[in-house]
């Protein structure tokens, strides 16, 4: 399978809203990942599955990518492991025990929770630093191991695909 783990796009600063679970998306981070998600689709990844942090900003980020892809007509499950705060690894790796061999699962998440699932899943020995609206491309062997290889990180102001 493959996943593609996002973080979600820019959101609004810590003082205009009333708590963090409640930061929306800006225009720009809208604009930019509407981009991403174009992107994407241009790059003919279609997703099985969409995954998404509760968090305001994560949720907006979600689907935006959803609406994004022409094909996609899953919902956008809200994991509550994929949040800053809440859940294990183990519990975010959870919805990959029964994924197929040909889905392609989006996470949408936040640093450094995201970082730490692509070092993990991409067995790297560092943990990549996740810019907002930037996403990373995994291959990865289905089931409760998630052994995986890092394929691409999307830089989300030029919209180019980065090798490790």
């Amino acid at each position: 399978m493959q996943i593609l783990l996002v973080r979600h796009a820019k959101a609004v600063d810590t003082r205009s809203a009333q708590t963090d679970y409640e930061r929306w998306l800006t225009k720009d981070g809208r604009e930019t990942m509407s981009l991403v998600g174009e992107a994407l689709v241009k790059w003919e990844l279609r997703y099985s599955r969409i995954y998404t942090s509760p968090l305001v900003r994560a949720v907006q980020t979600a689907e935006l990518l959803a609406a994004s892809q022409p094909s996609f007509n899953g919902p956008v499950e809200v994991l509550s492991a994929l949040s800053t705060e809440e859940g294990t690894m183990a519990q975010v790796l959870e919805p990959l025990e029964d994924a197929e061999d040909d889905e392609l699962i989006v996470m949408v998440s936040h640093m450094p929770k995201i970082g730490l699932l692509a070092a993990h899943l991409g067995r790297l020995t560092t943990t990549p630093s996740f810019q907002p609206a930037s996403a990373c491309l995994l291959s990865v062997e289905a089931g409760p191991e998630a052994n995986g290889c890092f394929q691409w990180m999307l830089d989300p102001e030029t919209l180019e695909r980065k090798r490790a």
